[in-house]
């Protein structure tokens, strides 16, 4: 399989296929980050709960920290992300219940992290990621095994 992806990767079809990929998508990415940007400055912020810290049984990851918040009265969720290292650290500091303060996207009030505003590497990582790399990497995925079936008497 991965001789497989090498020639589709390199292939003509590959580029009419990401083309078109990283056009679309890259503007989408770009969207997504500029509507994140504002929650940088922590000019936009309110306050949220611990609605959950402890550990999942059977979860993966096996420990999660999960808050609620609202902004015009809407309900949204984040996590807290917790350390494979010292769990219970983050466990402890942060209790269910536990009041906190939100930092929020204006554009985007679903992006969110709690306690300090994201900085900027961590907002380019989440709309790279979320928005360019998994689409690019599942439509690969699938084109790959389009081009093996479209090639396999070559």
């Amino acid at each position: 399989m991965g001789s497989e992806f090498i020639k589709y990767i390199t292939s003509n079809w590959a580029i009419f296929v990401n083309t078109p990929i990283f056009i679309i998508f890259g503007l989408v990415t770009y969207n997504a980050y500029a509507k994140r940007w504002s929650a940088k400055s922590g000019k936009y912020s309110t306050k949220g709960h611990i609605t959950w810290s402890g550990k999942i049984p059977g979860g993966k990851p096996p420990y999660l920290v999960s808050y609620s918040y609202y902004v015009d009265g809407t309900l949204y969720n984040g996590q807290i992300n917790v350390s494979l290292i010292a769990p219970e650290k983050t466990i402890e500091k942060n209790p269910k219940g536990k009041e906190l303060t939100i930092y929020y996207a204006k554009k985007d009030p679903s992006f969110s992290q709690a306690n300090k505003p994201p900085n900027h590497a961590q907002i380019i990582g989440n709309s790279v990621i979320t928005h360019l790399f998994l689409p690019l990497g599942l439509i690969n995925i699938i084109f790959t095994f389009i081009y093996r079936l479209a090639h396999v008497n070559n």
